[in-house]
């Protein structure tokens, strides 16, 4: 014979101080590890979405990212050449990009690190979903920027009519852009050959990126065969735009799930101690009670149900508090250094279905580890001890 579940109900409602620690310690966990699986996702997001899956992007051979790549301008105008390049009203698909980090004040106080892009007004064309918010773009040859809406946002003192110093030069900022979500929001763009000038770089450039004639796939492959064949282009390396995002991604969200599991776990561990605490609780106090449940029939597999059945409500109740406290953070923006660009990338909490299903999965083990060790000393109780008189 069943326990009927309004019992179990009825159990959780009658102690509700030890209840209620055991669903907030269960809520805790569940909103730590939401909010660091969708800082993750966030920034995984925002990263990947930065390529286009036309381009190509050219990097010094054994870089995995654009500030330790060095491309020299004759290898440059070398692919701009081959057929791979992409071309629109006779003008080839490929601009030369110069890449440089600088500090700036951020809201709030604090120092952070800005990529600044030097480009061309072509880059409006090959880099996806870039287009001006505000202002204009800026005039090429002349000390003007624009600026990522998104690090518009975080930086104090910078937007339109502001200027800043970057080198022995002054720069006016005379428009923003956005560029569809993605991390180029978190940069400032600027004339790729007065920013050669100014750092003396002589015709060094950090990338090369061209929308590729066909398949960007096959583009990269093709190119990264003629450098074995071309002495000319033996210190190069291609892959398509969205492979080079998606590597930087993969480390910041590797680093971010591997410390976000381990605080969960030790958080867990605490959390499954207070549910474990509240279930033996729970069969302290109703020693008598299950011994009258057994005399009246019920067996003990009942009572070890009736106590799991308890200890995974007291779970729910804390996945259902944790995730509805979580939602909060969705669209929250925040910033974030990329350990592969030294720089800050703008982003906003993602927090996914996925993501809660798996918080609330987590919070169902918690809440049977919690309980199955309680139910069972609950069910071995004999009829004669429980009714005893303490």
């Amino acid at each position: 014979m069943r326990i009927p579940l309004s019992y179990s109900l009825r159990s959780i409602t009658v102690r509700k101080g030890s209840s209620a620690m055991a669903v907030g310690g269960i809520a805790l966990v569940v909103v730590v590890f939401v909010t660091l699986l969708s800082l993750a996702a966030g920034f995984r997001k925002v990263v990947e979405t930065s390529g286009s899956p036309h381009n190509v992007i050219v990097l010094r051979k054994g870089a995995d990212a654009e500030l330790t790549s060095q491309v020299d301008r004759e290898t440059a105008r070398v692919i701009r050449e081959l057929p791979l390049v992409a071309r629109q009203a006779g003008q080839q698909l490929m601009v030369f990009e110069s890449v440089m980090i600088l500090a700036q004040q951020k809201q709030g106080g604090g120092e952070t690190n800005v990529t600044v892009r030097g480009t061309s007004p072509l880059s409006r064309v090959v880099h996806a979903d870039v287009r001006l918010t505000e202002g204009r773009w800026y005039t090429p040859g002349s000390n003007e920027a624009v600026l990522g809406v998104g690090l518009a946002r975080r930086l104090r003192d910078l937007g339109i009519g502001h200027t800043l110093s970057i080198g022995r030069n002054t720069w006016h900022i005379v428009g923003l852009f956005a560029a569809g979500g993605s991390a180029l929001e978190s940069e400032l763009w600027m004339d790729g050959e007065l920013l050669q000038t100014s750092f003396h770089r002589n015709g060094i450039f950090q990338s090369l990126l061209f929308r590729a004639r066909g398949d960007a796939r096959t583009a990269a492959q093709e190119l990264n065969a003629l450098t074995e064949r071309d002495l000319r282009l033996r210190t190069i390396q291609a892959l398509t735009e969205k492979e080079h995002y998606q590597k930087q991604a993969k480390l910041m969200n590797d680093v971010i799930t591997i410390l976000g599991g381990l605080l969960t776990a030790i958080m867990s561990a605490g959390a499954i101690a207070g549910a474990m605490n509240t279930m033996y609780s729970a069969v302290s106090q109703r020693r008598r009670e299950i011994g009258c449940l057994l005399a009246l029939g019920f067996s003990p597999e009942s009572i070890w149900l009736a106590f799991m059945i308890e200890s995974l409500l007291l779970a729910a109740l804390g996945a259902a508090l944790g995730c509805t406290v979580s939602l909060a953070f969705d669209g929250m923006q925040t910033g974030m250094t990329n350990w592969a660009t030294i720089s800050e990338t703008v982003f906003e909490f993602l927090v996914t279905p996925q993501i809660l299903a798996t918080a609330t999965l987590i919070s169902l083990l918690m809440g049977f580890l919690g309980g199955v060790v309680p139910a069972i000393h609950a069910a071995r109780l004999k009829v004669v001890d429980a009714l005893r008189r303490a």
